[in-house]
């Protein structure tokens, strides 16, 4: 029988000169075997019922769950908590099937669009629920529906984000807690860089949902991949290392920079979240690495960890470096590292413009525009460099870059193409 999981690892450089200290990217791929079983949902849905919800929003909301509830399988958990001034838990953790669809449909045409955006309590109330059934044995996520900003209990925008990004990544640490969100509207309505930055430390996606109409397709991808799941709260751990770790990257399917870890003893770990069917995770780490006295040697081991059929289980894979001083080795390049380290600065870059735009500089904003658009032409993406076009466009006329094309431009970064 095939391994459940297998590991991939290549670096950007086969070999490294005898002396001095450079930067050397790892890729590590993480890959689940074909036709495994999936693992039966625990599935919350926190729905945003503020006044802003009003009309469309909260009709096509209710369509748009309701759909999604009748695609989960008869071994599914589903829970379902609305917020705004304060949560309340409609459907506690029941498992999927026509009455549980009808009790959710009650609840749903219930719903009324009033008071002010309290995020934080929804999120802690809605935890509370999947982590009853939270294990190795389920796959945990979590769908956020919101349209606007998080407030306080006053109705004041709430400008302190570092409490709900700790709970997030608690959930998912502690948990296996996965998080997606959906932004509905009008991205100047709402944070979408929040609500990307949420969505990243639940090991999430994030849908940018401009039109009420488009919620059921978001809905609908968002329940066909979570459905996919075969592997849940793995961990990515590396030992072993010899050299300076500088970022670690997810960047396939879609990219994410994790919080540089702490390494003790050359070693680290970060939770990964969980595999789709025959969908691989891969992910680069910057090392610094210094002159060797020998001509081969180990730079790290990686390890990748899940439970399953009652037990914890294990791949593991080296990564080798080689230090010469021949000129035509030292040359050598592989392209898909290289090609996926240019989809991370890619990344880097879109973040810069964001910072760029909060702080009016126009002289900013053009300067990361032009580097960002040569990289995306580069790249071959075509969309994203033109929403890049109409951002100078709208510089070049004297008018500000809207949220809305901001968003539309982190739609674009964040997936990545892979080379082959």
């Amino acid at each position: 029988m095939a391994d459940p999981l297998r590991l991939r690892t290549a670096t950007d450089k086969p070999c490294r000169p005898l002396d001095g200290d450079f930067l050397t990217t790892v890729l590590v791929e993480v890959a689940p075997a074909r036709r495994l079983r999936r693992l039966p949902l625990n599935l919350g849905l926190l729905i945003d019922t503020s006044e802003s919800m009003q009309g469309d929003k909260l009709d096509q909301a209710r369509e748009a769950v309701i759909g999604m509830l009748a695609r989960l399988q008869p071994d599914d958990l589903v829970t379902l908590v609305s917020f705004a001034s304060r949560p309340e838990t409609h459907l506690r953790a029941q498992q999927a099937g026509p009455e549980t669809h009808e009790r959710a449909r009650g609840a749903l045409m219930g719903l009324r669009a009033e008071g002010v955006t309290q995020l934080l309590r929804g999120l802690e109330t809605a935890n509370a629920e999947l982590r009853r059934n939270a294990g190795p044995d389920r796959s945990s996520f979590l769908v956020l529906l919101s349209d606007g900003f998080p407030t306080t209990n006053q109705g004041y925008i709430d400008a302190v984000q570092e409490p709900y990004l700790v709970r997030v990544d608690r959930e998912m640490r502690d948990r296996g807690i996965s998080l997606s969100t959906i932004g509905l509207g009008d991205a100047a309505n709402y944070d979408q860089a929040f609500l990307r930055r949420l969505s990243d430390k639940g090991n999430g996606q994030f849908y940018y949902c401009q039109s009420p109409t488009a919620l059921a397709q978001d809905f609908s991808r968002e329940i066909g991949r979570i459905q996919r799941t075969v592997l849940g709260d793995v961990q990515l751990s590396v030992r072993h290392l010899d050299g300076t770790l500088r970022r670690l990257w997810r960047v396939f399917p879609d990219k994410k920079l994790f919080d540089t870890p702490q390494v003790v003893d050359g070693a680290f770990s970060v939770p990964i979240g969980s595999l789709q069917d025959e969908q691989p995770q891969a992910f680069l780490l910057d090392i610094v690495t210094s002159a060797r006295p020998t001509c081969r040697e180990r730079l790290l081991e990686v390890d990748a960890e899940w439970f399953g059929e009652g037990r914890t289980n294990r791949a593991t894979a080296p990564v080798v470096l080689e230090w010469t001083d021949d000129a035509r080795a030292l040359a050598q390049r592989n392209q898909e590292v290289v090609r996926l380290a240019a989809e991370c600065l890619d990344a880097l870059l879109e973040e810069e413009l964001e910072d760029a735009v909060s702080t009016g500089s126009v002289a900013k904003q053009t300067s990361v525009l032009a580097r960002k658009k040569q990289l995306t032409a580069r790249l071959g993406k075509v969309e994203a460099t033109q929403v890049l076009e109409e951002m100078e466009d709208a510089l070049a006329a004297g008018q500000p870059i809207s949220q809305d094309a901001l968003a539309r431009s982190s739609q674009h970064t964040k997936p990545t193409q892979r080379l082959g």
